[in-house]
């Protein structure tokens, strides 16, 4: 903790800045700091020892109170060792002292020893800044030092003092009139320990002298030790309680009076996780506070609400509202929305003004106040309606926790309205602006707690949204690809309604449209790259219904990965992952906060240009007392829609409770991220017309009756050139979708043998894209399409391009320079292509690897032999490795290709090409040649062996 944060603690400790009801939300309580104790300089110095004031400056230098007490003696064995795990920071002392007068006067003596362990702490460490208010403080500077290697050295006369007046919360529209002395000590180095001591004096007179604070125990950094005495006057009766901690104070006289003394030695820092709840309370402390009961808080506040007579100008406003009529409901609504939305936020917490709010009459006028403020006016409208309105006091920073506390008037840090009407009880927010005109359809906060201000009250009342209350998200994705000469077309439809709307309401209106929408759309963009805004964005807000609408369009060119007529798609459903929330922690000892929107439902809908006929999938759930999850898929002609859905049922999960949690958040997200849709494009009973032609074409690979795995590929290209071939013609032809479709034909005619139509497909993909799959396989295609014509020059261009795009080409390239005769760069292309692949992927360049070698002095063998032990010599790509390094012969080769009927005429035209270019690589051509006769022999057209050995025949002897 650093020395500011232990001067706002000192702050809360001395009641003086307790958290003010201006505040509709409220930063962090500060955390404690730390211990190994330097020796206290002399407390009594002379006036002429300090440095001169300049005027005005709302500081001054004095010795330490006579009332401050010396530290006591540490036991022996705690003398010596530093708490343990300090890192950047560690605090050597904490010691506060807070003297209480006998009526209200209150001081507190802060004297801190910090050391920074390593640079990047240096500047907080020997930067301290002292936060204090003047309207009812003073600030007296004690002492400035540093001690390096145990020596003291005074740096009070040299250091710089600067004064600011910083409204940190000027932004919030709050000004509370708090300075911050900033010290600037020079020459602090790694290890130094930064000495400071200071007294701040007074307390604001708002709270009639009546005491509370917060004693925080133990901090985010190690402390050495820590010190904290609160003495007070004997009738002056302090309550006390631990909060996180079974630690209680000393309790003693001295000198006639009480003395609370806590004290600790080697302090370990206490880790903060994620997301912990606001009401769970992570530091330990002590509550320490004069009020004997909550209906001695519900009287103090009482004081300050006091009602006024309602002046001319609130009379007239009170009869406009009658005058439009309206149920009790209605008529509520009104006050409250005039409150809301036309006197406008900003607090002027100075003082007193801190907690009493000014008269009605006067924000009325003014038409500006905070939310005590705007409390008054709106409760004096409603009192003026007939309606009983009442203040009720609420903590944003610790919700329902507040129950765990000492009565005290330190606890709150805003003001609400609770309202009975009828015999409903509503808890309004007259500083929330932007929400929902009716009472039923408004959002409504979880306050968790709240004290009622009115004569009876006894102790805080829950506040907890109503049974009716609203606050869901929706999400649809709507992807329309009914006309393939468009591209699909994506419109995003996100709904607020309830406590969401109001939200998003108050986004648009700090960010505006442009930047809300390009974030949302630079996340839809991020997770489907292609993705293309299209159009403006559409943003539709009803109040009365507090339904806020954002509608969006895009386009997506190269959407889902195309096969075959088809489209496979994957659709994200990231809009839901803040309703399935995980913490980053793999183990928890602190609750872990749930705080989405109660409900999230996502909706992705898909229209293709068939109808949908596949099965669905059955419907999923999954439930705890945390949440509950659905999932279904539902089908209507042409369109298919993914309903997901997320409620939450709790606000915490606590930690015995986070194992079962995050299996079954694992599991929901599971079934979020399997939205996968496979779409038909054609209508493939139109293809009927073209199989004739296809079955006459195929009698020539029908081996003895028989089809085999040959046919088979051969029948699979033909019927893939036939359905691409018709989707070209529907779709735009210049489209990414007619592309898609090119590159996939120009392989199937490239598998079939028909290289110049695989090479006029691969030009028109190129021509239309030079980016993306299909351009990638369009390159491909390209370079088997050149070779297959014995254009070997050109083909080796193409795959160089394709290499130099960074994409992969397999064997290609090396094989390529292999039939140029270029052994060595095809040897070290191989090489790659090996190296970037597994499995029988890695087999294919190791056997071109080979014979690259084999051509360069016979190292066909050495170049692979580190490889053989891994290859699977049962498995046919092993089997052929191992004949080329000798460890197979030939015989049993070819046993091994016929072993299998149906792969027989693919498997020997493999055996025989290979067989041939070992005998060549070794010299042996007129060897060779007839193995590539009985390649071609096979008619195994779809495989590179097949065109391979057909160049090589026209190479001729």
């Amino acid at each position: 903790m650093s020395v500011k944060s232990w001067a706002a603690a000192v702050l809360a400790l001395s009641a003086a800045l307790s958290l003010a009801w201006p505040a509709v939300a409220q930063t962090p309580a500060p955390k404690p700091a730390a211990a190994k104790s330097a020796a206290r300089p002399a407390a009594a110095k002379a006036a002429a020892a300090y440095p001169a004031v300049p005027a005005g400056a709302g500081y001054r230098f004095g010795p330490a109170p006579a009332w401050v007490k010396p530290l006591p003696a540490l036991a022996a064995q705690a003398a010596a060792p530093a708490a343990p795990g300090a890192k950047a920071r560690r605090e050597v002392l904490v010691d506060i002292q807070t003297q209480l007068a006998p009526k209200s006067a209150t001081a507190s003596w802060v004297h801190l020893q910090h050391v920074a362990l390593e640079a990047s702490t240096l500047r907080e460490v020997s930067e301290p800044q002292i936060s204090f208010n003047p309207a009812y403080q003073q600030l007296v500077i004690h002492q400035v030092g540093v001690i390096r290697d145990g020596q003291r050295l005074d740096r009070l006369k040299d250091a710089r003092i600067e004064l600011m007046r910083r409204e940190q919360q000027l932004e919030r529209q709050m000004i509370d009139g708090v300075r911050t002395a900033l010290v600037v000590i020079s020459d602090v180095r790694v290890g130094d320990i930064v000495d400071l001591a200071y007294t701040i004096e007074g307390e604001n007179p708002i709270f009639e002298g009546r005491f509370a604070a917060l004693l925080a125990l133990a901090s985010d950094v190690p402390v050495d030790r820590l010190h904290i005495r609160i003495e007070a006057p004997a009738e002056r009766k302090l309550q006390v309680r631990g909060i996180a901690t079974d630690l209680e104070p000393e309790r003693f006289e001295e000198g006639g009076r009480q003395v609370l003394r806590i004290q600790r030695e080697h302090v370990p820092a206490v880790v903060e996780e994620s997301a912990t709840p606001p009401w769970f309370k992570v530091y330990p402390a002590l509550h320490v506070s004069e009020y004997a009961s909550w209906a001695e808080v519900d009287q103090w506040a009482q004081r300050l609400f006091q009602a006024e007579p309602p002046g001319a100008a609130l009379a007239e406003r009170i009869a406009a509202i009658k005058a439009e009529g309206g149920s009790p409901e209605q008529q509520v609504a009104a006050a409250l929305r005039f409150v809301q939305d036309e006197v406008r936020y900003f607090s002027v917490s100075l003082g007193e003004s801190s907690h009493r709010p000014k008269p009605a009459s006067r924000t009325l006028s003014e038409r500006l106040g905070d939310c005590k403020d705007k409390v008054v006016l709106l409760n004096a409208l409603l009192g003026g309606l007939g309606f009983d309105a009442r203040p009720t006091l609420v903590s944003m920073y610790r919700n329902r926790g507040i129950t765990n506390y000492l009565p005290s008037h330190d606890l709150f840090d805003h003001v609400i309205s609770r309202v009975q009407v009828g015999g409903k009880t509503y808890f309004l927010d007259p500083t929330i602006s932007g929400q929902g005109l009716s009472l039923e359809k408004r959002g409504y906060v979880a306050y968790g707690a709240g004290l009622v201000v009115a004569p009876g009250t006894e102790a805080p009342t829950p506040i907890q949204p109503p049974a009716f209350a609203v606050d869901s998200v929706s999400f649809r994705q709507h992807w329309d690809l009914s006309q393939l000469a468009k591209p699909p077309h994506l419109v995003t439809t996100f709904t607020a309604s309830g406590l969401a709307a109001e939200r998003w309401r108050g986004y648009l209106a700090t960010a505006g449209l442009e930047r809300l929408s390009s974030a949302i759309g630079g996340s839809y963009v991020k997770l489907m790259p292609g993705l293309v805004n299209v159009g403006q964005p559409e943003v539709s807000d009803d109040r009365d219904a507090n339904e806020w609408v954002l509608k969006m369009h895009f386009d997506h060119p190269a959407l889902g990965r195309y096969q075959r007529g088809s489209l496979e798609l994957d659709f994200p459903a990231a809009e839901l992952a803040d309703a399935l929330p995980l913490p980053p922690e793999a183990r928890r000892r602190q609750p872990f906060m749930l705080d989405p929107t109660r409900s999230a439902e996502l909706r992705v809908s898909v229209t293709g240009p068939r109808p949908f006929t596949q099965p669905l999938p059955p419907p999923q759930q999954l439930a705890d007392k945390h949440f509950s999850f659905a999932s279904r898929v539902e089908s209507n002609g042409s369109t298919v829609q993914f309903v997901n859905r997320v409620e939450r049922r709790a606000d915490e999960v606590l930690p015995a409770d986070m194992d079962v949690y995050r299996d079954r958040v694992g599991r929901a997200r599971l079934l979020l991220n399997n939205l996968r849709l496979r779409i038909n494009l054609l209508d493939f009973k139109a293809l009927e017309g073209g199989y004739a032609d296809v079955e006459r074409r195929m009698e020539r690979y029908r081996a003895g009756g028989k089809p085999d795995a040959l046919w088979q590929l051969v029948q699979f290209n033909e019927f893939l050139r036939l359905a691409d071939t018709q989707l070209i013609t529907a779709a735009d032809p210049q489209g990414r979708l007619a592309a898609r479709a090119l590159a996939e034909r120009a392989q199937a005619n490239n598998q079939l043998g028909d290289f110049d139509r695989a090479l006029a497909d691969a030009d028109a993909v190129l021509a239309i894209t030079a980016d993306g799959e299909e351009a990638t396989a369009a390159l491909e295609a390209r370079g088997v399409a050149l070779l297959g014509l014995a254009r070997t020059d050109e083909a080796l261009a193409a795959f160089n391009q394709q290499a130099q795009a960074g994409q992969a080409t397999g064997a290609w390239l090396g094989t390529v320079h292999y039939l140029l005769g270029d052994y060595a760069r095809a040897e070290a292309a191989l090489r790659d292509s090996a190296a970037s692949a597994s499995g029988e992927a890695r087999l294919g360049p190791l056997l071109w690897l080979y014979l690259a070698a084999e051509r360069q002095g016979g190292r066909g063998k050495a170049a692979i032999a580190s490889d053989l032990a891994s290859a699977d010599g049962s498995a046919w790509n092993g089997a052929l490795l191992r004949y080329l390094a000798g460890t197979l012969d030939r015989d049993a080769l070819l046993r091994l290709a016929k072993e299998k009927p149906e792969q027989e005429r693919l498997r020997l035209a493999e055996a025989y090409f290979f067989i041939g270019q070992q005998l060549a690589a070794q010299g042996r051509r007129n060897e060779a040649l007839p193995w590539f006769e009985r390649t071609v022999a096979t008619k195994a057209v779809p495989y590179r062996e097949y065109m391979l050995a057909q160049w090589e025949l026209k190479q001729g002897r």
